[in-house]
């Protein structure tokens, strides 16, 4: 799974830079680039999940990755009228964020990386609410900017989780003595 998170890091990365690049070029396509990402969002969420024979485990995980391909498809229906992907692409977001939030809020509880996420959660939340109250093309090109930004701060998260790790084995070689862990852990 650590190549998986390392190619999908450097994929995201990737998009990344060609939505900051090609922002002007994305817009008259913007359903069809959201419906793409929410699609594979969903994919990669259940193939992993298949992967690590946990598709069933929990019956959210796999209602929840239909719900979201077929949120996918929507967009890519509704491509044409920016009102309407503005709509759909809002409620996605709220979703897909709620999810990210609590995700995040448990991270924090059990020390470990989720500051920055939660931030970033609520910051999401709001433009997504704004993206619904008034859908147009002004608040789609904020929102691409953000998309853009949403993902390399996953690549952020991936060196941040790698570092905390290389960190704590680094730690682990020093004299335990000398440190107090619940200082010593790295909260983002």
């Amino acid at each position: 799974m650590n190549n998986w998170k390392a190619i999908k890091a450097i994929l995201y990365l990737i998009a990344s830079i060609l939505i900051f690049i090609f922002n002007r070029s994305i817009m008259p396509y913007v359903g069809i680039v959201v419906g793409a990402v929410v699609c594979i969002y969903a994919m990669e969420e259940l193939i992993v999940a298949a992967a690590k024979r946990t598709l069933f485990d929990n019956p959210y995980l796999l209602s929840d990755g239909i719900v979201q391909l077929l949120i996918g498809a929507v967009l890519f229906l509704v491509s044409f009228d920016i009102f309407k992907v503005c709509l759909v692409w809002g409620v996605w977001s709220i979703l897909r964020e709620s999810k990210e939030f609590a995700e995040a809020v448990k991270n924090l509880s059990q020390k470990k990386l989720g500051i920055i996420n939660v931030v970033e959660s609520v910051v999401v939340v709001i433009l997504s609410f704004f993206l619904v109250l008034e859908p147009n093309e002004e608040h789609a090109r904020l929102r691409v900017f953000l998309l853009a930004a949403e993902l390399a701060i996953v690549v952020f998260f991936y060196f941040a989780e790698i570092l905390r790790d290389f960190l704590a084995k680094k730690k682990g070689q020093c004299d335990t003595n000398s440190f107090d862990d619940e200082s010593e852990e790295m909260i983002i």
